[in-house]
């Protein structure tokens, strides 16, 4: 059986957890915005972070979420 190294052994987080906080950060960003402390818009990465994206966005009543996309590869299987 091969190694596992840390990063790939997973870190689990309920959803009742990442709700929590997400509603966290959004009220510590709250006011900080660069414009007059609103913000425009929020990027998720959608390697797990459209649903805090939500989150955060409908707490901060912010319309704009924009995604940056991430690939990543297994180290033996990449070309």
């Amino acid at each position: 059986m091969p190694d596992i190294l840390p990063h790939e052994k997973g870190f689990h987080v309920s959803w009742d957890q990442m709700h929590r906080d997400a509603r966290a950060l959004a009220w510590r960003l709250d006011g900080k915005g660069p414009e007059d402390g609103s913000w425009r818009a929020i990027v998720a990465i959608t390697r797990g972070g459209m649903a805090p994206a939500m989150i955060v966005a409908r707490e901060l009543d912010v319309r704009t979420v924009d995604t940056v996309s991430v690939k990543s590869y297994h180290h033996q299987d990449r070309a």
